[in-house]
């Protein structure tokens, strides 16, 4: 499996994680705390990522890269979107429409 189609089988996960509302899964409880939440993850995330890409340092920028991705995807989730809906406009984008 290709690295980048795994972000199907995370969604999966993410999705099942929130289907299951097991308490203790981090996934369900930061879906449950609501897009204020979630959001305020992926802006710290980001900022890291940021931080990270500033100090230089590749394996923290990959490390807190794969975090605000995880991030995005509980945010979209939570907002009835999904990774295709941003494939979706990448694409659209690329095609100059």
């Amino acid at each position: 499996m290709d690295e980048c189609q795994f972000l199907n089988t995370l969604e999966n996960v993410i999705d099942e994680r929130i289907a299951s509302k097991r308490q203790g899964s981090y996934t369900y409880s930061l879906y449950t705390g609501g897009v204020s939440l979630i959001s305020k993850k992926v802006g710290e995330e980001a900022v890291e990522v940021a931080v990270a890409a500033m100090a230089g340092d590749r394996d923290w920028v990959i490390r807190e890269s794969a975090d605000l991705i995880y991030h995005l995807l509980v945010l979209l989730r939570a907002m009835g979107l999904s990774l295709s809906d941003v494939c979706r406009e990448l694409r659209r984008r690329h095609e100059g429409g």
